[in-house]
């Protein structure tokens, strides 16, 4: 496979990731497998987010490396978890949604994403027509997690949950929101994607109370919320607790 997007700190980046999930892995190779996928997933959202001009993506990316975000994994007994699970789903969530914002009514109808999660939903926009911005789907999707950077942490061969972040109790999607705005994506410029972020988890479960119901109802009228929503189930179907490593 050809890496276009090779950064200049990618070989420090490697040497961290590989002490950071030592004892993981079984043998060398994995090992190594693991440390390669971790730094190609950082240096392909890397690239995507630089491309992002709707507002500034730096301090946002600096939270990304300091957060441990890229070799994290995204559950400790859920999906993706693993290290590097985090990154990986968040990759892939992004590619689903940005796939979907391309195609024509027609593909839209017969994809997976609708089949499985969207045909018998109600919502309040033209979900077979409309385009959701794009640099709005490069940071929801990849940030739609956010806030597990900080809370799950490799140790030897178990995942396990810690309190690095000072509010791990709040419901991540909420804490997810907090994090972006504390670096750089404000209301003003970006509520569709907070929005998106914000209502990922619950946009169709029973609303617990009156302010969910509400962001409810404006997630059900933007197809940026509810692609993501849907995103986020498919990938995470795909990737069933218990899945070690990959294999190159």
């Amino acid at each position: 496979m050809t890496n276009v997007y090779h950064r200049e700190d990618s070989n420090a980046f490697a040497t961290k990731v590989g002490k950071k999930i030592k004892g993981w892995y079984d043998n060398d190779t994995l090992h190594e497998n693991a440390i390669r996928r971790i730094v190609l997933q950082r240096e392909e959202i890397y690239a995507l987010m630089e491309k992002v001009k709707k507002v500034s993506v730096k301090k946002l990316l600096k939270y990304l490396d300091s957060s441990g975000f890229f070799y994290r994994p995204s559950s400790a007994n859920r999906h993706h978890n693993y290290p590097g699970g985090l990154a990986e789903h968040s990759l892939a969530t992004f590619r689903i949604v940005d796939e979907w914002n391309k195609m024509t009514p027609d593909e839209r109808r017969e994809s997976e994403l609708f089949t499985r999660f969207l045909s018998d939903k109600q919502f309040d926009c033209d979900i077979l027509t409309e385009k959701a911005n794009e640099d709005d789907i490069v940071i929801a999707a990849h940030c739609h997690d956010l806030c597990k950077a900080k809370h799950y942490y490799i140790d030897g061969r178990n995942i396990k949950g810690h309190n690095s972040d000072p509010e791990p109790r709040r419901m991540h999607s909420r804490l997810s929101v907090k994090r972006l705005e504390e670096n750089g994506i404000s209301q003003k410029k970006c509520e569709e994607l907070l929005l998106a972020v914000l209502t990922h988890m619950r946009l169709y479960s029973k609303p617990r109370n009156e302010k969910e119901a509400k962001n409810q109802k404006k997630g059900r009228s933007s197809m940026l919320a509810i692609v993501v929503w849907a995103a986020d189930k498919l990938d995470a179907s795909r990737h069933p607790a218990g899945k070690r490593h990959h294999e190159f």
